[in-house]
């Protein structure tokens, strides 16, 4: 493995670092999901309250953030008419706190004691905190039991960085079966699907072959097996998903909320509503799944590596231009949201810190981090300015890329060597200007 660090220069004197790392096969590269942290409820909490709030404070309400300790016991039902049958204690607390809790004044006020016992519950245990902008509505936004820092995972690594877009914004979580800190996008090994894809983005592929492309993938293109049962697309099972609805058609029979490799969630009513981190399938015919069943997917066992993330940067060694992936604008209020939402959506003036996954001209691995602006302080000429995907783009080609893509970049940015970094990250602290290290559900690792 070869990292180097790279410095480029602009004529109106700013700077931009990045951080070059190759390593000789793909094989190696395997996927992360860091050990869950309880400080990740904090860390999203400090996102809102100095960074997503401020910004744009009127489209934010009273936001609940909360999250499930393993010990604790949920007594909310699982089963509602509204929500169906759900899988897990989080999902169910969620629902609970929905329709039991509105914040007036800054101040709960319950609909109830049970809801106002749990909540008391979490205040003890430091597991539920409020944010409010300026619109006076109450959302519940429950954090998942997936997000862990980096730095305290795998601290032997040779090299770990972060992989996937996430749920994280208030926008995001457009349903209960919806939590802060859930993957997004198609994760491959082995040909081994260990996530879906989602919203036809553009994927890395690499083949166990050797051939690596950038391709859309179609989530409608694989078969899922559960409990033994295969459904396909179109012939013995219909899939919904985001962007094309926000809620199924109105029809009788199973309705499998599908979230990740497993049953989320099953509804027997008319219409459920379509979760921004999954899709929805309505089997055909009689079905034999429940909650927590575990999802298989078939169709890409040829894939030796594969990941989905943000637009590609690279393809066939043209640099892309613009939006090629479709994402969603929250300043546009488009009518049915999908994750992620705060995506910068210039495609040449947003700049940030970036990450990008891709091969060079002998197909070997190449992987790039652009050192992100201090989200506080920023000293031009000194402090790297943050690449646009444009910029992004012609450091990709300038280095050797040839097909690639982008990771998930902003604060989530980073790669560590032997648990160290090199560059900076982009969030930090406003008392001293360190690194605040952002909590994620997933990351790559070599070992």
């Amino acid at each position: 493995m070869d990292s180097q660090i790279k410095e480029f220069s602009y004529p109106n004197g700013e700077i931009q670092r990045v951080q070059l790392v190759r390593f000789d096969d793909w094989s190696q590269l395997e996927f992360l999901t860091p050990r869950y942290s309880p400080a990740a409820l904090e860390g999203f909490c400090r996102v809102y309250r100095e960074y997503l709030v401020p910004a744009c404070p009127w489209i934010f309400g009273n936001m609940v953030l909360f999250h499930i300790p393993e010990d604790m016991t949920v007594n909310f039902p699982f089963a509602t008419e509204k929500y169906g049958t759900v899988a897990d204690p989080l999902t169910a607390a969620s629902a609970a706190l929905r329709s039991g809790v509105k914040i007036i004044g800054g101040k709960p006020v319950f609909k109830d004691a049970q809801v106002r016992n749990f909540w008391q519950e979490l205040k003890k245990r430091n597991s539920i905190q409020i944010v409010s902008g300026r619109l006076p509505v109450t959302t519940i936004i429950p954090v998942g039991s997936t997000a862990g820092f980096l730095s305290e995972s795998e601290p032997d690594a040779r090299l770990k960085v972060n992989a996937s877009f996430f749920i994280m914004d208030r926008f995001d979580c457009a349903t209960v079966y919806d939590q802060i800190g859930t993957p997004l996008g198609l994760c491959v090994k082995n040909g081994v699907v260990e996530n879906p894809p989602l919203f036809r983005r553009e994927a890395l592929l690499v083949k166990k072959d050797g051939n690596v492309s950038v391709d859309a993938i179609d989530l409608c293109t694989l078969e899922m097996e559960i409990n033994g049962k295969r459904y396909i697309h179109g012939k013995n099972a219909m899939l919904y998903s985001r962007p094309d609805r926000a809620k199924t058609p109105r029809r009788k029979g199973k309705k499998l909320v599908i979230i990740g490799c497993r049953v989320a969630a099953v509804y027997t009513g008319s219409a459920v509503a379509i979760p921004a981190s999954g899709f929805v399938l309505c089997p055909e015919e009689d079905c034999t799944a429940e909650p927590g069943d575990r999802v298989v997917y078939r169709g890409l066992e040829d894939v030796l590596f594969g990941i989905q993330v943000g637009n590609s940067i690279i393809r066939n060694g043209k640099k892309t231009e613009r939006f090629l992936s479709r994402f969603y604008n929250i300043r546009a209020l488009e009518r049915i949201p999908y994750p992620p939402s705060l995506y910068p959506l210039n495609f040449k003036k947003s700049r940030a810190a970036r990450i990008a996954l891709g091969t060079d001209a002998e197909g070997k691995p190449m992987l790039l981090w652009a050192e992100g602006a201090g989200k506080l302080r920023y000293s031009p000429g000194t402090d790297s300015c943050g690449a646009s995907l444009t910029d992004m783009g012609r450091i990709c080609e300038e280095l050797g890329m040839v097909n690639g893509v982008n990771l998930d970049g902003g604060g989530s940015a980073q790669i560590l060597l032997n648990n160290r970094r090199s560059l900076m990250i982009s969030d930090r602290n406003p008392k001293d200007n360190s690194e605040c290290e952002r909590a994620v559900p997933i990351g790559l690792i070599l070992k």
